[in-house]
């Protein structure tokens, strides 16, 4: 028997008292867990800076400039202004215009009216042309159109006078029409030709 007769036994199921008290209990290791918990530890910090890895590739793109915008052929500001058309005359020997397209028969169709400068000017010099004919009255002058009332002395037949400026050409298009009868006697085409020589009387 030895001197230790009174110590308890020591098994395998005794707790392990340290040596030291500030030692404290040593932990057993489990090398079965930590062999699954190193894997799964990795994958997590993969899965972390997947994000991370994405937005740095993003940022290092070179920032495209934004392309100015292409005019639209389509859009109706490019589109170009359309053309003022009169309206055609008759089919009757008592009206005159300045558009081809409206002249149906032989006798319609005379020259349009030059202007130089810019038609707003021209149109307001036409506008004192046309007020000071023999019984013409101007009754509409909006922008680049001017409309009259010419009556005659004798029976007091009405006559429309309309005119159109057209920019592009530096012309100004009209058409005069006797509003009843059959022939006018030349009274509107008359009309028309000492128009056209007080416009271009007063532009020079």
């Amino acid at each position: 028997m030895s001197g230790n007769h009174g110590a308890p036994a020591r098994g395998i199921f005794a707790p392990v008292t340290p040596r030291n008290p500030s030692e404290g209990v040593r932990m057993p290791m489990f090398p079965g867990r930590m062999a699954i918990a190193l894997p799964a530890l990795l994958i997590l910090l993969c899965l972390s800076a997947a994000p991370w890895t994405a937005r740095s590739a993003h940022a290092a793109q070179p920032v495209q400039p934004d392309k100015p915008d292409q005019p639209n052929p389509q859009s109706p500001q490019n589109q170009p202004r359309p053309s003022m058309r009169l309206s055609a005359c008759p089919d009757r020997p008592n009206c005159v215009t300045t558009q081809a397209e409206g002249a149906v028969r032989d006798g319609q169709y005379m020259e349009p009216l030059p202007f130089t400068g810019d038609a707003a000017p021209a149109m307001r010099r036409l506008a004192v042309a046309l007020g000071a004919l023999p019984g013409c009255t101007v009754t509409e002058m909006d922008g680049l159109t001017v409309r009259a009332q010419c009556r005659s002395k004798v029976f007091g037949f009405i006559d429309d006078v309309v005119c159109v400026a057209d920019p592009a050409a530096s012309v100004v298009h009209l058409r005069s029409a006797a509003r009843s009868g059959w022939w006018d006697f030349g009274v509107n085409r008359d009309r028309a030709e000492q128009l056209r020589r007080r416009f271009l009387g007063l532009a020079r």
